[in-house]
């Protein structure tokens, strides 16, 4: 079995303490087992995670296409996934608030997407797929086609600037989301109950699926707790993960952070190479800590 986990670590000094402290007996056992093969990503600055890249390439892609993917289509449609979102001003700009801030019920999160399917209208031609409270997507034959834009696993809890889109496009409907939702009656309520108002959509991982599937399982139980950067329950995600399916025998283990995806896979070893790695235990938190 080939496992991926993604956001395995993060390049803030609170995630970096918690996972040098972390106790990850089965995931030593694997990187002792496993050799280093392929490497994706570059740096904590390109619009898509490296988890994507290395999906992209599994998948026999040039590009990840996140959101084709979670709605498993064909080549027909160009995908993109949106996603609500509350924007805050601060007096050091603006932020993305993260996920569990906004305590979207899916209920809720159903009437807001019918508000806006009237600017993505299906008489148009656009499509909807409601994936979950937190995740939306849109699709269509051409209009999303050269769009390029940031994933909101980027975005969640940081600085919106970095990430804007450049395409006029992108930016203008943008825009028209967040005149449609100010001062919606159904951000009334919400603000009334004291929740934050949904005042703007993200919209990312934009791109085809070419229907071929990835001989990969993909553990994402460390995104959500990370992306809202609540460390305690990202630090228990991984021990369920050692526990779990770290525990069980793996061909390979793809480990992604915000830099680099790495590719663990077994390989033949020398009788030396086999005596070295019996007495020298990897350094769990430095191979977590380079992604």
């Amino acid at each position: 079995m080939h496992l991926m986990i993604p956001h395995a670590s993060a390049l803030d000094e609170a995630a970096r303490h918690a996972f040098a402290s972390l106790a990850l007996p089965n995931l030593a056992a694997q990187l002792a087992r496993l050799t280093p093969t392929d490497n994706w990503g570059g740096d904590e600055f390109s619009p898509q995670p490296p988890h994507q890249l290395a999906l992209a390439a599994l998948r026999g892609q040039s590009q990840p296409s996140a959101a084709a993917w979670a709605v498993d289509a064909g080549p027909e449609l160009a995908w993109a996934l949106m996603t609500p979102v509350h924007l805050a001003v601060g007096t050091d700009g603006v932020d993305v608030l993260p996920p569990a801030a906004l305590n979207l019920s899916e209920s809720d999160a159903a009437r807001f997407a019918a508000l806006l399917q009237e600017l993505w209208p299906e008489a148009e031609g656009w499509q909807w797929r409601l994936l979950d409270a937190h995740r939306w997507a849109i699709g269509h034959a051409s209009a999303l086609d050269g769009l390029q834009a940031a994933s909101f696993e980027r975005a969640a809890g940081r600085p919106i600037e970095p990430w804007l889109p450049e395409a006029r496009v992108l930016r203008r409907w943008q825009n028209e989301a967040q005149m449609l939702l100010h001062g919606h009656a159904l951000n009334q309520a919400r603000e009334a109950r004291g929740e934050h108002a949904i005042n703007s959509v993200w919209i990312g991982d934009i791109g085809r699926s070419n229907g071929q599937p990835a001989d990969v399982t993909v553990d994402t139980r460390l995104t959500e707790p990370l992306l809202n950067g609540d460390l305690a329950a990202w630090a228990e995600a991984w021990q369920r993960l050692d526990a779990g399916p770290l525990a069980q025998p793996l061909d390979s283990l793809t480990l992604s952070g915000e830099r680099f995806a790495r590719r663990f896979t077994a390989q033949p070893l020398s009788f030396v190479e086999k005596l070295r790695r019996r007495f020298k235990a990897p350094d769990v938190a430095a191979v977590l800590e380079a992604l």
